[in-house]
């Protein structure tokens, strides 16, 4: 589920979190990054279910009808197209969510209104409508559905983004690769297949996991002797003038040219760059850029830059 670039994220928050702190445990922030990254997968796992609960909630309206005193012929005889939903269904007999589910902390069950909310919302919709009178039932045609219901009901949820982001401090960052995901794992689904069982694992392999935390201890331990290439590359810039953001940046982005052999010397510059732009000035981007470049080449001449494989391209 997370990518390089979200991991970078998260070692960047536990990296300015630990240097604005008293504490000086490792161990205590080692147990920070891996509580946030397991928060982004919990994330993504509370969106599956909601997809889940809004048939569910369809269903019981479609019950409490039915048993109406004086139940109209639309009560005893309902659409339920959308309850049907084959891909809702998969999602609904998921044994592997479920059980993800079960170890993580669920906000929904005691929080209906704003499920009974948007399942209000999305029954008035033009795209629920349309659905619900079409008479194809495909598998493909149900997958679409419920992937563009997604996209347009909750994917873009602010009223959902804030209720989420009051249950957890660590999501306010996770709902864009939460909502890639959910995608994702919805237009992996197919019919007669058990490719349906797959949730995404949060890390797409062991490299990843590795990865995430050799960041943030190569960075840590070896924060001194970063900020001194960079106090001897930067000449014209006083320490201090230099954001914490910005020193952070490089910090991680000279880890990276000297401890990860595999990731190309590009690579991480673009990707700090791309980071600079999200997480600190305008005028970042080309600060870092510039820095990275010429450290890039003094570790390289100093024979400090040793990259394999993929890594040697530059």
């Amino acid at each position: 589920m997370l990518n390089r670039r979200h991991i970078r994220i998260k070692v960047l928050q536990i990296l300015y979190a630990f240097f604005h702190s008293e504490s000086t445990d490792l161990l205590k922030f080692e147990r920070e990054l891996e509580k946030s990254m397991d928060q982004a997968h919990s994330l993504y796992i509370h969106l599956l279910l909601l997809l889940v609960n809004l048939k569910s909630l369809a269903e019981q309206k479609i019950e409490k009808g039915r048993s109406k005193l004086l139940p109209t012929q639309e009560d005893l005889d309902p659409n339920t197209k959308f309850i049907d939903n084959q891909v809702l269904c998969l999602l609904a007999e998921n044994l592997s969510l479920l059980d993800k589910a079960e170890s993580k902390a669920m906000y929904w069950s005691d929080n209906p209104e704003i499920q009974i909310k948007l399942l209000r919302q999305i029954q008035d919709s033009e795209l629920y409508k349309s659905y619900m009178s079409e008479s194809d039932s495909s598998f493909i045609g149900d997958r679409k559905f419920v992937s563009t219901l997604f996209k347009e009901f909750i994917a873009a949820n602010e009223d959902l983004h804030s209720f989420l982001e009051e249950k957890s401090v660590y999501w306010l960052d996770d709902f864009s690769i939460a909502n890639l995901s959910v995608i994702k794992t919805l237009k992996a689904f197919k019919e007669d297949s058990d490719e349906y069982n797959r949730i995404l694992p949060v890390f797409k392999n062991e490299d990843d996991r590795k990865y995430a935390f050799n960041l943030l201890n190569s960075t840590l331990v070896n924060s001194s002797d970063y900020i001194k290439y960079i106090g001897e590359t930067a000449s014209n810039w006083d320490e201090e003038r230099i954001s914490d953001m910005d020193q952070l940046l490089m910090q991680m982005a000279i880890s990276e040219l000297l401890n990860f052999e595999t990731i190309p010397v590009k690579v991480t510059l673009n990707e700090y760059i791309e980071l600079s732009k999200d997480y600190s000035s305008q005028k970042s981007k080309v600060f870092i850029n510039g820095v990275i470049d010429k450290l890039a080449v003094r570790f390289k001449k100093e024979g400090k830059l040793k990259k394999l494989g993929r890594g040697l391209v530059e």
